[in-house]
């Protein structure tokens, strides 16, 4: 008996040395990989996202007007001026608050910056390391293992992305609620929540344990965090993110839904919602499976983190469960899951590792290691999945879901109490679930049918780049900037890039077409120059007009309106582009502001100028805002007063080649729509009455027609071209 005993120490303890060789060769491996590959690639060059949060928030630190920092052509603009080394950048769908991290970093220049960033989430790594052990008893060795092999890490190094300080956040609020601490885990979640928002999901937690320290620190850290946030972005761009960017991460098209990414939105769009460029052959097209789908799976997946949470154990044990079923569920159902977010998954991988091992289920552990590989390991993203194909470049999903259900089904043994549904309570977060899930259902339906009779205006043209924007009659074509991987470039509906340049060269982020000239803007250091393609191409830049976009040509083609900024707040110029100086221009125009170049200031300087329409000195509009009011239209008069026209919120003003009306986009019900307005009688007509946006209209010769962008069934600014007729 005791040989048997003895025999048995030794295979254990041969065992336990192969796994530590094991364990201990991996590392090596691993690191290896880390220091050699991954570190190199991430300190040499930016790449996305580390800059969209560094711009954010230098933009703040220097004061700029920060209102139109989610339109992607305005925050191209500014990192061009300021020279960040990186071909496209976007803010959509970052909160604000997010980027105030970096804000001590905006001194730098961006790549020391980043390289800033790697170390410190690097350093990171050894706090959260150190609290995991606490919490759950695993050996560092092991800790340091599960990192290695967590593929999203690498990716947030390289990226130089933030998930390594919300999975910090993270661990330690629960870390600090299985310690009695519960309002320091209330006010964690909440800076969490500031600046990725579903961390906000925890306070479920609280509320279904009666934590009400908690709460209350939530509330009260939450409330801070926005006012920091207020006060270092102001209110209007936060208002944008809440009435525009918020409602679109929701319905899964805050970015594009059709570029292969494991979501149960994701996967969704492809299988059944048609959209003429990005998915014009999906497998079935069925608006109403969709809409049923959709909520219903996703809550299928949360409502067990939801129901399963038991305040009358306070164990540690029930407490790291049910962190990691909320955690879990959460990038489970998230509508735009990137694959730097699994680096989460670090804290349920520890929890769910040490349950395995104390219980000796090493199959189960080995399938646990295998899907947290595979749920954060790099998968091909191909240019064109068609039908079910989807589902081989998704496996991300499927594992999350596997992973999810043993957290559940531990939770569900070690369940206290009187079942799922054992109390009131929990019978009323069921009832309002189903309540939510049948609404959903319903608006998401009525939604994605109003979305689709935009498709009727579409027009097809043999190149569409990303975002396609400002398009413009030019003759028998229809220009447009294209946002490609290359940058923003002039392109024409026939397919040609309208510049002679390379597609390398600076941005082209505005335009201006008529009478045979193109004018363009092109965004460079420091300042944007618009230079005449037509003419003015091998003159040197400097000959342009500097400091100027949007440009927009005169009726008569003698003059040209341009908008120039100071600190982000537009002022709208006026300059001939036929004579040396203003005069002709002054007799026009009684009011005449002339600045030190010659050029005639038509706004003053307390109205930020988005975007105009110019037929002649006196006869324009222009869209604009008082600090943190809505935008709104103004027209002028004979007398140079600028009117507003008391049309709501409203952008993107086009005045009809014969003068007789005004196209814009009015804001309401979360959606930017089509309107016109007679300029005789002062009379309105919506146009659109769609849930998505239709921007930026322009006229054809006819005065009947308008061309305009929208984003019906894409995502939210990501463009196409339509064109329809307005006038009988």
């Amino acid at each position: 008996m005791n040989g048997r005993m003895i025999a048995a120490d030794q295979i254990g303890w041969a065992r336990g040395r192969w796994v530590d060789w094991v364990e201990r060769s991996a590392l090596l491996v691993l690191g290896l990989f880390l220091f050699l590959h991954t570190m190199p690639r991430a300190w040499k060059g930016l790449v996305t996202d580390f800059p969209n949060y560094y711009l954010a928030a230098q933009l703040a630190h220097e004061g700029v007007d920060t209102s139109r920092m989610y339109e992607w052509n305005w925050l191209e603009r500014e990192k061009d001026h300021r020279d960040i080394p990186i071909r496209v950048i976007g803010l959509v769908p970052i909160t604000p608050f997010s980027t105030l991290f970096v804000w001590p970093l905006t001194a730098l220049k961006p790549l020391a910056a980043k390289r800033v960033w790697i170390i410190l989430s690097l350093a990171l790594l050894v706090p959260i390391g150190w609290m995991l052990r606490a919490m759950t008893g695993l050996s560092y060795q092991r800790i340091a293992l599960l990192f290695a092999l967590n593929f999203p890490l690498y990716r947030n190094l390289e990226f130089g992305q933030f998930y390594v300080v919300l999975l910090l956040l993270m661990v330690a609020a629960c870390w600090g609620y299985m310690r009695g601490q519960h309002a320091v885990a209330g006010g964690l979640v909440a800076i969490a929540a500031a600046a990725k928002i579903f961390p906000a999901l925890f306070f479920v937690f609280f509320l279904q344990r009666r934590s009400w320290r908690a709460l209350a620190s939530g509330a009260l850290v939450g409330a801070a965090s926005a006012i920091l946030s207020v006060a270092a972005f102001g209110w209007s761009v936060h208002r944008t993110y809440l009435q525009e960017i918020l409602p679109w991460a929701v319905h899964g098209e805050a970015m594009p839904p059709y570029v292969v990414n494991a979501s149960i939105s994701g996967i969704l769009h492809f299988l059944f919602l048609n959209e003429p460029q990005w998915n014009p052959s999906p497998w079935h097209i069925s608006v109403l499976a969709y809409s049923v789908l959709q909520p219903l799976l996703q809550m299928l997946v949360l409502a067990p983190a939801i129901l399963l949470i038991r305040s009358e154990d306070d164990s540690p044990r029930r407490i790291m469960l049910e962190w990691s079923a909320l955690l879990t569920a959460s990038l489970a159902i998230s509508t735009i899951p990137a694959s730097y977010n699994f680096v989460l998954m670090v804290l349920p991988a520890c929890v769910l590792g040490v349950i395995l091992l104390e219980r000796g289920r090493y199959g189960w552990l080995l399938a646990l290691v295998a899907a947290y590989i595979g749920i954060g390991f790099p998968m091909p993203s191909p240019s064109r999945v068609k039908g079910l194909e989807i589902f081989l470049y998704t496996p991300r999903l499927p594992l999350m879901i596997g992973v999810l259900a043993g957290i559940y089904a531990l939770l569900w043994f070690r369940m206290p109490g009187k079942g799922l549904f054992g109390d009131w309570s929990r019978m009323g977060w069921a009832a309002a679930m189903t309540v939510s899930v049948v609404f959903t259902v319903h608006s998401t339906f009525v939604r994605e049918r109003a979305v689709r009779q935009e498709f009727a205006y579409r027009l097809a043209m043999p190149f569409q780049g990303y975002l396609n924007e400002n398009p413009q009659s030019n003759g028998a074509d229809v220009d447009f900037i294209a946002f490609t991987l290359d940058g923003y470039h002039v392109m024409s509906s026939d397919g040609k890039m309208q510049s002679t340049e390379s597609a390398a060269d600076p941005d082209e982020l505005s335009f201006a077409a008529g009478g045979g000239r193109l004018f363009v803007e092109r965004a460079g250091t420091a300042q944007s120059t618009i230079i005449d393609l037509q003419q003015d191409l091998q003159r040197p830049a400097s000959e342009g007009i500097a400091d100027g976009r949007d440009p927009a040509l005169s009726a008569d083609g003698q003059s040209l309106a341009f908008v120039r900024d100071d600190h982000g707040r537009g002022r709208l110029i006026e300059r001939s582009i036929l004579q040396s100086d203003s005069a002709g221009l002054q007799a026009d125009y009684a009011g005449a502001r002339i600045n030190s170049e010659g050029d005639i200031e038509l706004t003053p300087a307390a109205l930020d100028v988005f975007e105009a329409t110019f037929r002649s000195s006196i006869d324009y509009a222009f869209a604009a805002s008082t600090r943190n009011q809505p935008p709104q239209i103004y027209l002028t008069s004979a007398t140079g007063t600028n009117l507003a026209l008391g049309l709501g919120e409203s952008r993107y003003p086009a005045i009809s080649p014969d003068g007789r009306w005004l196209a814009y986009s009015r804001f309401e019900g979360g959606a930017w729509n089509l309107w016109i307005r007679d300029q005789n009688s002062g009379a309105t007509q919506r146009i659109g009455n769609v849930p998505c946006n239709e921007i930026q209209p322009s006229w054809e010769s006819d005065s009947k027609t308008v061309l305009y962008s929208t984003d019906c069934g894409r995502s939210l600014g990501f463009t196409a071209v339509a064109r329809r007729r307005v006038i009988p």
